[in-house]
C-alpha cells in the first residue's frame, strides 16, 4: 500500500470508495470531502451536514483500511458502529482504528 495525499493503487481507491458509499447511506444528502492526514497516517472523512454541528470527521487510520477489502470495508464500519459514534460526537472527530472507534477532543 502506499497511502497518501493521493491513492496510488485500484485497491486504495476501492477501500476509500467502500467508506464514502458507507458514509453516504448514513447521512444522506451530505457532502463528504476525503483528506490525507499524515501526521495521523489516516484518511480524514469530512462530513458536512446542514443539522446542528455541521461537521463531523471520521478519521480512519490506513491500519484499519489495509484490514479488510473493500467488499468488507461496510460490514467492518456497520459492526463498529462508525454512524453511531459521528450522530454522537458533538464537535468532536471518531477515530476508527484495528482497536476499535473512539470519540476525541478536538
Amino acid at each position: 500500500m502506499a497511502w497518501g495525499p493521493d491513492a496510488n493503487t485500484e485497491d486504495e481507491l476501492e477501500k476509500l470508495a467502500a467508506v464514502r458509499t458507507y458514509l453516504q447511506e448514513q447521512f444522506p444528502g451530505t457532502s463528504i470531502r476525503v483528506s490525507y492526514d499524515a501526521g495521523r497516517l489516516a484518511q480524514v472523512f469530512r462530513i458536512e451536514t446542514d443539522d446542528v454541528g455541521g461537521l463531523r470527521d471520521a478519521v480512519v487510520s490506513t491500519e484499519f483500511l489495509d484490514q479488510y477489502p473493500p467488499g468488507k470495508m461496510g460490514r467492518a464500519l456497520i459492526g463498529l458502529r462508525v454512524a453511531e459514534h459521528l450522530r454522537s460526537a458533538k464537535g468532536r472527530e471518531v477515530l476508527v482504528t484495528t482497536w476499535g472507534v473512539e470519540e476525541k477532543e478536538e
